[in-house]
């Protein structure tokens, strides 16, 4: 009956006009699966392809028989907030599966209906269902231990645990780098932050710019501000930072707003304001008036050599390269290490010191034995400056959901599943030129071909992510999706713009930001967080 009605309804379609006017209504059944994506750096062609095979698979053909590709019904759209938007709305929506790039964390205990939250709980998903012709093991046996927390959620009442949210890309953001131009340029890799400016201003007198990028886009405040203040604290005091805890002893956890006095932010932002507040010869004399597509295209073309940016960039620069006249090769730069994290070691040494202790790990040095000929630095040292080297930022809040009231929510279970099996795997890859999800899953061993066929950039992904220090997304703790501590408040959440401004009284510096935030956090406001934590009455 389901496929005499689509008949009917593509009959009536081909006579309206104009088209738009009669667009035919989606059927809100069991096995119409509706789905939603979030059309960014990835894009949506993956999901078609995932789509093809899905409905392919023997055991998919065996539990829905009827099913067929145009019984799966793709819309997307580039707008961030709409996949949550669209969950809270209840009844009205009839989406069944949204792959989304926000977090919805601080709604999942929000009541949708007797007691029932308006998100799917996916914990059976994730821990009873096994993956088929794959021996049995579970979702989150086969998922990356890293994503695996980033998507356990804990409830605010009882701290007990669960999950809402199944995570779809196993991305990265850094900083990327012109791999051609700077063999071309004579220019060596910087390995600590004072190398970093040394190198900008080579560039520089080089006739090349270091930097391009937009203000409109927070991609400093969001990735290397994250990555330099993490590495200065260490990832300890940089998760703690997010529960709110200031410091710990004999496992007593003492919270206050001091957490916003942390150093290593203040260090962290005053590495970004030496490299790109204004006026600088460091940055692309646009960076104010570029949109992100328009800076990208532009990195592409040498206007700048380095650039904050993600795994995506490969998707989407080779949507940018329709003319395929860009030969370069593009990057991650393995992050450079804070310089200043030399006044967290009790073993006092200079930057060269530490640049050849950061060559050193990069070429395996895993002890402070192994270092000793450029420095007697103590093991605890050595485990600080190893773990800095080795920190990588995930993309986080890429997630799915399903909501709990959608009509073929089972479908949409299952298409999860299918998601992280070995096929859906490979092909997410190869739809997408190299990002991947977050499943064990080793495309150079599975499939060499395809590995030989990546660009540069995703292989060296590949690589820093196998052996990294993840940085877990923000809305991995309840201080931040409950208490709403969050890296910046009020006007200062785009440090990018803050140090590039045009007009002086726009302008921040990195101590006026620092002081501006500790100074926002009176304890009025921070009760308030200690209240939406249920920690505070």
């Amino acid at each position: 009956m389901k496929k005499l009605i689509t008949a009917f309804l593509a009959a009536l379609l081909a006579v309206c006009v104009p088209l738009s006017a009669c667009k035919p209504r989606v059927a809100n059944d069991e096995q119409t699966l509706q789905i939603y994506v979030a059309n960014f750096g990835y894009g949506y062609e993956w999901l078609e392809e995932i789509s093809q095979a899905f409905v392919e698979q023997d055991w998919v053909l065996e539990k829905y028989p009827e099913l067929e590709l145009s019984d799966i019904v793709i819309e997307h759209n580039s707008d961030r907030s709409y996949a949550v938007d669209r969950i809270m709305q209840g009844d009205s929506n009839t989406i069944d599966l949204f792959f989304s790039v926000t977090s919805g964390a601080d709604r999942y205990e929000q009541e949708y209906r007797d007691g029932q939250s308006y998100f799917e709980n996916l914990e059976t998903l994730y821990e009873e269902t096994p993956i088929p012709g794959e021996g049995g093991i579970t979702i989150a046996e086969k998922m990356d231990d890293n994503f695996l927390a980033m998507s356990t959620f804990t409830r605010r009442e009882d701290q007990s645990t669960t999950y809402y949210a199944f995570p779809w890309v196993a991305g990265m953001q850094g900083l990327l780098y012109n791999v051609t131009a700077f063999e071309e340029l004579g220019l060596e890799i910087p390995r600590t932050t004072d190398e970093l400016k040394q190198r900008s201003t080579e560039i520089v007198g080089k006739g090349e710019t270091p930097f391009i990028f937009t203000s409109r886009e927070n991609y400093w405040t969001c990735t290397m501000f994250l990555i330099w203040w993490a590495q200065y604290e260490g990832l300890h005091k940089y998760s703690n930072f997010y529960q709110g805890v200031v410091r710990e002893t004999n496992g007593i956890r003492e919270m206050g707003p001091e957490v916003y006095e942390q150093t290593g932010r203040l260090r962290s932002l005053q590495v970004i304001q030496d490299l790109i507040m204004y006026p600088t010869q460091n940055i692309h004399d646009n960076v104010n008036t570029l949109t992100f597509t328009q800076a990208q295209a532009r990195f592409l073309l040498r206007q700048g050599l380095m650039m904050p940016n993600g795994d995506w960039f490969e998707t989407e620069m080779s949507n940018t390269q329709e003319s395929g006249d860009v030969t370069d090769e593009f990057t991650f730069m393995p992050s450079p290490v804070i310089s200043s994290i030399t006044e967290q070691l009790d073993t006092k040494i200079d930057d060269p010191q530490l640049s050849q202790i950061i060559a050193l790990i990069d070429e395996g040095a895993d002890s402070a034995e192994d270092v000793a000929s450029v420095a007697a630095i103590t093991e605890d040292d050595f485990a600080k400056l190893y773990e800095a080297r080795n920190l990588v930022l995930p993309v986080g809040n890429h997630n799915a959901y399903i909501p709990s009231y959608a009509t073929a929510k089972d479908l949409a279970k299952d298409f999860l599943l299918f998601m992280s099996t070995d096929v859906a795997c490979r092909i997410f890859i190869e739809a997408t030129g190299g990002a991947s999800m977050p499943f064990d899953y080793d495309v150079e061993t599975e499939d060499p071909e395809l590995y030989d066929s990546l660009a540069l950039l995703q292989k060296d992904r590949l690589r820093m992510q196998k052996d990294a220090v993840f940085m877990l997304n923000e809305n991995t703790y309840p201080g931040s999706y409950y208490g709403g501590i969050v890296r910046f408040t009020d006007d200062r959440t785009n440090i990018d713009a803050l140090f590039t401004a045009r007009n002086d009284a726009d302008r921040m510096t990195a101590q006026e930001i620092y002081d501006a935030e500790i100074a926002h956090w009176t304890p009025e406001r921070w009760d308030s967080v200690l209240i939406n934590m249920g920690l505070k009455k």
